[in-house]
């Protein structure tokens, strides 16, 4: 049984990975982390996120709060973390002084930031990515060999839909499709990649990268109607980093090798 801390059981992405986690027979919610202040600190995660009962998981102020004794983190083996830029990093520091696993799907770091999250690499297993989705990285590797076989035929583009609440721009997952491509050319890089970005209303998650060539145009797309795709996805990636914890493994590890086993 893996135990799991996630942050922020209120956010749109967290809760679901509350009441996905919960699902998992492999998985025990111990507890949740919330922003200090916030009015359901000391409720049931359950209630929080959505599920409409106690699961027997209470959502705490810090992931240092004193549980009988023992420090929260201490009570799992990896944290799944989706909430601000300012709380990863505290995340990211408390995993690594605590010896924990991370699945952070926070977006919108910085290159310094970034730089931390490799450096942490050295010293647990963590994935940093915006997306975990299984369909998502399957487009990831159909990317790769469009544009390493089509550089010097098309012009590559990325539109990228998501609703009015989205901060960064362009997506985590837009920035990712787009790194993966790159990947597989010798001519051309990430800065022949254009970008696109639309913020309006309740706009589901949407990736639509074209390869316009002359006379014709390849497209390849995604659309995520349900977010608990991703929510999925984090279980099986939690898993995962919970398995490399146990063997003692550190590293950046993606949904590639959650996949491919």
């Amino acid at each position: 049984m893996v135990r799991l801390i996630v942050t922020a059981p209120r956010g749109a992405m967290d809760s679901l990975v509350v009441q996905e986690a919960y699902k998992n027979e492999n998985i025990e919610v111990v507890g949740c982390v919330g922003r200090p202040g916030a009015d359901y600190i000391g409720k049931d995660a359950g209630q929080v996120c959505g599920l409409g009962f106690d699961i027997g998981a209470p959502v705490y102020d810090s992931l240092e709060a004193d549980v009988n004794g023992t420090a929260l983190i201490d009570l799992c083996d990896v944290v799944a973390d989706y909430s601000s830029l300012e709380m990863s990093m505290d995340v990211l520091e408390k995993c690594i002084a605590h010896g924990k696993g991370l699945l952070c799907g926070t977006t919108g770091f910085s290159d310094e930031q970034l730089a931390a999250f490799a450096k942490a690499a050295e010293s647990i297993p963590l994935m940093q990515t915006a997306n975990t989705s299984y369909v998502v990285t399957v487009m990831k590797k159909l990317l790769r060999e469009a544009a390493a076989m089509l550089e010097d035929k098309a012009g590559m583009e990325i539109i990228e839909a998501h609703s009015d609440t989205k901060l960064d721009a362009p997506s985590g997952t837009a920035i990712e499709l787009a790194q993966e491509m790159a990947s597989g050319m010798k001519e051309k890089g990430y800065e022949n990649i254009t970008f696109h970005s639309l913020r309006a209303g309740n706009t589901p998650s949407s990736h639509h990268v074209v390869f316009g060539c002359q006379g014709e145009m390849f497209q390849i797309t995604h659309d995520a109607y349900d977010w608990r795709c991703y929510a999925i996805g984090a279980c099986d990636a939690i898993l995962y980093l919970a398995e490399r914890l146990a063997e003692g493994k550190t590293g950046t590890f993606t949904m590639f090798d959650v996949i491919e086993g």
